[in-house]
């Protein structure tokens, strides 16, 4: 029986083998090559891994230091503010921050249901001025840091309080349904009057308050502060210690307004005239001299006091024009009274802000040459507030004016410091005793003792008295026995216009009147 079919038989041959291994070699090299790719691939995944997580890290670590950068920068922020709206003086909100809050308080107020009160209190002391005068501005400082510390302990914590600039202060104040606002200005005013000990001695001024309460007063921030500043006006024209504002206050600053309009007016248009009160020997009770005093009579409402305008014209800085129409319309007839020997000496009176300017010994000067009046004959009485002002700058003026030959008197010598030492170093030849000195002296020995002793300072010194204020005999012959030479009041004459008092002086045989 025939052997199966096996199929071809594979005969080895060195072609063949060579083919095989050169295809064994081949792939050995593939795989060779395939392996080390792997481990090249593998190698730069852990390369990148690691770089990725450095960059993670790196990424992390700046996004820290932004964040940290940026809170730095906040707080510096907060610190800038922080100074920049904080008074370095006081530690207390300035100017900037005060407006800030007060314009937040009155925004919350306006979004909330109506029991979000809060008053509005400005300060202002009085005679301030005197201690940085006096002591320095070192004692100033001292006293305007306790009147911070005060003001804010009195107001409470939920206040916020601030300086506005020199001795203005302010402090804005929730209110609760219970909150007694005359117990609050009451007890402001009476803490900012305590004494500061300050290197021995004693610091002490007061205070002047204007209290306005939102809504109740006003329905803005700025109207809040405007009528607030309105009742510290009404506080410190007539010396009240706090004012709550009234609407009637803003009337009568209306009409104050066009009273001031008014008053310009009628100065440049010589409405403002002099009245003559005359000043005589306490013995012969002949006059020896006139004060000039300034009267207005208003087209609407009739004749108004000096006390009426003159503070007006002060602060509207009318004096000097003031002034000078005084003098053009009083010294023409003075000059006729002094030349036929009726009176020896014209007085006026010179305000505090004529000072101010620097040129008042120039103004009168000139006044005198235009005017054709003789220096001796005129004595420019002038008030302790003047020196208070500016010392130096007052010697200065008159110092001119006393070698111009114009006679200086210190008025209403007894009220205010009454400073000895002014005495001395400023060319003053008489002082004109107020009326509070010489109003008792016929029923007080005290007040006879007191002016006994000016009388004796008078004499050593060399310098004229002239009693205000004397409005009966007792007074005349109390103050005539005690050596006060010259007297001027209602007993001998009130203030009357020049035509009175040229018949007053027997001029173009008018009626002597007294």
């Amino acid at each position: 029986m025939p052997e199966p079919d096996e199929g071809p038989t594979v005969t080895a041959s060195p072609e063949r083998d060579e083919r095989i291994r050169r295809l064994e070699r081949r792939v050995d090299r593939e795989r060779s090559a395939r392996a080390e790719a792997e481990s090249l691939l593998e190698a730069k995944s852990r390369e990148l891994y690691a770089l990725n997580q450095q960059l993670s890290r790196f990424a992390a670590d700046l996004e820290l230091r932004v964040d940290e950068r940026t809170r730095e920068l906040a707080l510096a922020r907060e610190r800038a503010v922080a100074l920049a709206e904080r008074d370095q003086l006081t530690g207390l909100a300035n100017r900037t921050r005060f407006a800030r809050v007060l314009g937040a308080a009155v925004g919350r107020a306006g979004r909330g249901t109506g029991n979000e009160r809060f008053a509005l209190l400005l300060l202002d002391l009085d005679r301030f001025k005197e201690i940085n005068d006096s002591l320095g501005h070192e004692a100033g400082d001292v006293f305007l840091q306790h009147v911070a510390r005060r003001l804010s302990g009195t107001v409470g914590q939920g206040a916020v309080t601030a300086r506005l600039g020199g001795d203005e202060f302010a402090a804005i104040v929730p209110l609760g349904p219970r909150s007694d606002l005359a117990r609050l200005g009451e007890a402001v005013v009476a803490e900012i009057r305590r004494p500061v000990a300050y290197r021995g001695r004693m610091l002490e001024a007061s205070a002047s308050l204007g209290i306005a309460v939102f809504p109740d007063d006003a329905a803005t921030g700025s109207d809040l502060q405007r009528f607030a500043d309105i009742a510290l006006y009404r506080s410190k024209a007539t010396r009240a210690a706090w004012t709550r504002f009234d609407p009637r206050m803003g009337r009568e600053i209306e009409e104050r307004q066009a009273l001031g309009a008014d008053l310009g007016a009628a100065i440049r248009s010589g409405a403002i005239e002099p009245w003559f009160q005359p000043i005589v020997d306490g013995v012969t009770r002949r006059p020896v001299g006139a004060e000039a005093l300034a009267r207005w009579v208003h087209p609407q409402l009739g004749f108004l006091a000096p006390a009426a305008f003159l503070g007006l014209a002060e602060e509207r800085g009318l004096m000097r024009d003031l002034f000078a129409g005084m003098m053009r319309r009083a010294c023409p007839p003075a000059r006729d009274w002094v030349r036929a020997g009726a009176i020896r000496t014209l007085s006026v009176n010179l305000s505090p802000s004529q000072f101010k300017l620097g040129s008042v010994a120039d103004d009168v000067i000139a006044l005198l040459a235009e005017l054709d009046f003789p220096p001796e004959a005129l004595t420019v009485e002038i008030t302790e507030e003047v020196l208070l002002n500016d010392l130096d700058r007052a010697r200065v003026q008159l110092e001119r004016l006393a070698a111009h030959g114009v006679r200086i008197a210190l008025d209403d010598f007894g009220v205010g410091y009454s400073n000895i030492g002014y005495l001395r170093r400023l060319p003053i030849q008489t002082l004109k005793l107020d009326r509070l000195l010489t109003v008792d002296v016929a029923q007080e020995h005290e007040a006879r003792c007191i002016l006994g002793a000016i009388v004796q300072i008078a004499r050593a010194l060399d310098l004229r008295l002239v009693a205000e204020g004397v409005e009966d005999p007792g007074q005349a012959l109390w103050l005539s026995h005690l050596g006060c030479r010259h007297l001027q009041g209602y007993l001998f004459g009130r203030p009357m216009p020049a035509e009175a008092f040229a018949g007053y002086l027997g001029f173009e045989g008018a009626r002597r009147i007294a």
